[in-house]
């Protein structure tokens, strides 16, 4: 056990102005430095999570691709993806296109169109009137 003059010795070193300043001094550079791995540290875990989410994306797209593929390597796929690009019928079938209505009158496409083929007649003005 250290006796009383040993241990004020000691505490006079531990309490100097010095020492208080050098410890002070380690404890901020300890301090910067978990701040810096802490700030890292968010930043790649929300990389983290960006790049979980464009996984999952990324799966979902790889899923749907896959699905259609398959139904692409099918007999019924590949006829039905040959009608869709080139509008080809088998014999003895017909070809039937539906006109959708238009948004604006009602009145399907085809009237409207027959009825864009002849002019709109004109009004005369009212200045050409006096004229």
């Amino acid at each position: 056990m250290l006796d009383f003059h040993e241990k004020r010795k000691l505490k006079g070193y531990l309490y100097a102005k010095p020492t208080v300043a050098a410890i002070f001094l380690v404890s901020a550079l300890f301090s910067t430095s978990v701040y810096h791995r802490f700030v890292s540290e968010r930043e790649i875990a929300e990389k983290q999570r960006a790049t979980a989410t464009e996984l999952e994306v990324l799966k979902e797209q790889s899923a749907a691709l896959e699905a259609q593929v398959a139904h692409l390597k099918s007999d019924r796929g590949i006829e039905g993806e040959i009608r869709d690009r080139f509008e080809v019928s088998k014999k003895g079938e017909r070809v039937v296109v539906v006109l959708g209505d238009n948004a604006n009158t009602g009145t399907t496409n085809a009237a409207t169109t027959s009825s864009a083929a002849k002019p709109p007649e004109k009004k005369p003005s009212f200045w050409s009137f006096l004229w």
